[in-house]
């Protein structure tokens, strides 16, 4: 088996386009620089340009009313290609911005000449540079720290031609190779009963020739790094491109001529922010809260049916998004799973066979009894709204303008004595006070009652001792706390681990999978993949942790949707 790695990395400000504001005096009228921000191609349509139409159908003509072009000269070069006014387009950020170049996406013939002037959000002028692309993708090269506005000055053209421009990528696209990679590993874990919220993560070390991710160098383009940069990693396997998910730059580091980058999934990037509109639920379904949770983070999800219609009942005090979502999970009996995918799915596992892991791509294989877990409990909160108002926070000095509290417990019926409330929330009040003033704020606080679901063993093992397993979760009633526990208990019947050695496939964490055994007519092992740990660059192995039981049988493993006979084991 041939295998190698490379990395596609997305070397570009990761705010600028969002923040961009394009304007210019020198569009055609049915074109509309704002739709720069969309970065969307449109066809390279025939025109009347001298030698331009070509009449073989792969031009189709521009309509009347054209739509979705962001630019598109209103003047035509002359016959040397210059023109009488050079257009000019202008772009305004209301922060600053950081980038290794800029990316032109040209339509058609590409200009000859432009210049690009940067400049500080206080108006000055601080680079100047002239490009001539040589391709309609052109990267112009020129790291610029802290700009605040852009003006693009086409300067010359071919003969009778046009500028068509439809984006600009702030930034570059950068790809490392078979030839650059020197290592690289891939840890994806899940927790099937989402007791923790696991992260995957891409590591991978690359020679730096030119020093360009040395961080001692002060003209780097490590400098353009920025956190949440995308990283898509792709292992090919026999000439088969094989893509092993969205990865988001973390920390680099470097040492001499090597370069490091460590990134995280999507999962990760909730760690960034702080959920603060959690609130006391009596009902409300798991979809709308998810919503919430994931509500102006830009990361793409999915949920399936049956977790968006689970009820949730209790209490998200603030926290990170990455534990909100923890106890949204936690509660549904569901996980969240990035691996190999461009995006989070969110869903109930079922134990169905999804892969099969023959003796012919195994190492090694270990196995061991995990501890016995005879009882689980489930410990939650039920809250009820109080009927009496109370001073929460008393004659406390604030400055004047915006001031924030936070609350360590649910409350309602927010008001003060001093200023204005801009914003009262279970979890924080914001209000506005003209001059420094001692307020005091009133409301009222929910009472909670702690309540211990369990579920049990019908009987114990022989010669084993009752052993209980402890959950917290915020968002349960006693029915939904007794179906988790008691499919937390069943997946913990499962006490079979194994750990073995084996030529990486396209298994994910989460799925189920046939596991032949080492010896020939001795059957096998069904267990669920807890973890996976891949070398990505020293032959595509992958080492994994998987939970579940041993089985004996002469028929073969079926694969795909055949559940296992007599698998009667729970939700999960």
């Amino acid at each position: 088996m041939r295998t190698k790695f490379e990395v596609v990395y997305d070397l570009k400000d990761t705010t600028a386009l969002q923040d961009s504001i394009p304007s210019t005096m020198d569009n055609q009228d049915f074109a509309v620089e704002s739709l720069l921000k969309d970065n969307t191609a449109f066809p390279d349509y025939g025109t009347l340009e001298q030698d331009y139409f070509i009449l073989d159908g792969s031009m189709p003509e521009l309509s009347d009313v054209p739509e979705g072009i962001p630019f598109w000269t209103s003047e035509l070069s002359d016959s040397n290609g210059n023109f009488k006014n050079n257009p000019v387009l202008t772009i305004l950020f209301s922060e600053n911005h950081t980038s290794t170049g800029l990316t032109f996406h040209f339509v058609g013939d590409f200009p000859v000449q432009f210049q690009v002037r940067w400049y500080d959000l206080g108006g000055n002028m601080i680079a100047l540079k002239s490009f001539q692309p040589d391709n309609p993708d052109y990267y112009a090269r020129n790291l610029v720290e802290n700009y605040g506005r852009l003006e693009i000055e086409f300067q010359k053209a071919l003969p009778y031609r046009y500028v068509k421009l439809w984006g600009i990528d702030y930034g570059v696209i950068v790809t490392w190779g078979e030839s650059d990679i020197k290592a690289a590993s891939l840890v994806e874990e899940t927790d099937p009963i989402s007791n923790t919220l696991k992260i995957n993560k891409l590591t991978f070390q690359f020679f730096d020739r030119d020093n360009e991710f040395n961080l001692a160098n002060s003209e780097g383009l490590h400098k353009a790094l920025q956190k949440k940069q995308h990283i898509e990693p792709y292992e090919v396997v026999n000439g088969e491109r094989l893509y092993l998910g969205r990865y988001f730059l973390t920390t680099p580091s470097s040492n001499k001529n090597t370069a490091k980058m460590e990134a995280t999934d999507y999962i990760g990037l909730l760690d960034d922010t702080d959920f603060k509109d959690g609130r006391v639920y009596n009902g409300e379904l798991a979809g709308n809260v998810l919503a919430d949770i994931f509500s102006g983070t830009d990361i793409p999800y999915e949920i399936s049916k049956d977790v968006a219609e689970t009820p949730l009942y209790g209490w998200l005090k603030i926290q990170t998004r990455r534990k909100a979502l923890r106890e949204v999970l936690f509660a549904c009996g569901a996980v969240a799973e990035t691996a190999r995918r461009d995006n989070v799915w969110i869903y109930k596992p079922s134990r169905l066979i999804q892969s099969d892991i023959p003796r012919s791509r195994k190492f090694s294989t270990s196995t061991k009894q995990d501890t016995y877990i005879s009882e689980v409990s489930i410990k939650f909160g039920e809250y009820t709204e109080g009927t009496e108002e109370k001073e929460l926070v008393k004659e406390t000095t604030y400055p004047a303008g915006l001031n924030e509290v936070k609350f360590n417990s649910p409350v309602s019926g927010l008001r003060i004595n001093a200023g204005e409330i801009v914003e009262a929330k279970t979890n924080y009040i914001i209000f506005r006070l003209p001059e420094e003033s001692a307020v005091t704020i009133y409301g009222r606080q929910y009472g909670k009652q702690d309540i211990t679901v369990t579920s049990a063993v019908p009987q114990l093992k022989a010669g084993e001792n009752p052993k209980t397993k402890n959950f917290t979760g915020t968002l349960f009633n006693y029915s939904q706390a007794k179906v988790i526990s008691q499919a937390i208990l069943d997946y913990y019947q499962l006490s079979l681990i194994l750990n073995i050695k084996y030529l990486a496939g396209q298994e994910r964490p989460g799925q189920w999978a046939a596991v032949e055994n080492t010896l020939v007519g001795r059957g096998g092992y069904a267990a669920g993949l807890e973890s996976i740990t891949t070398d990505l660059t020293g032959g595509y192995i992958s080492t994994a942790q998987l939970r579940g039981y041993y089985k004996y049988v002469s028929e073969y493993y079926y694969t795909g949707s055949e559940l296992y006979t007599g698998e009667g084991v729970g939700v999960l």
